[in-house]
């Protein structure tokens, strides 16, 4: 969580050039990626999250910290695939734990 983070912070006050670490998009992917969850599920889920068992609502808060840096950039982001999923999953992210 805390490289993504501080590449957000990076990307946001530096900009970004041509190395794949500092693009915004690359980025969303990477934390697309690392998600435990399928957005499916996480929105399922988040239904009844304070009946879930201890383990799935750690998965779930695990989602809403890996979006953080997420607030920063999602501006940023180009118009796709990528940015569509990152709509949706900062869209489910206030009614994560």
């Amino acid at each position: 969580m805390s490289r993504f983070n501080l590449r957000a912070l990076l990307i946001t006050d530096l900009g970004f050039g041509n190395d794949p670490l500092w693009d915004p998009d690359w980025l969303a992917s990477d934390v697309l990626e690392a998600l435990p969850l399928s957005l499916e599920r996480a929105a399922d889920w988040v239904e009844d999250w304070r009946a879930r068992p201890l383990g799935e609502i750690l998965a779930l808060r695990i989602c809403k910290n890996f979006l953080v840096p997420m607030e920063l950039i999602t501006d940023r982001l180009a118009e796709g695939p990528v940015r569509t999923q990152i709509d949706r999953w900062m869209d489910l992210r206030p009614r994560l734990p």
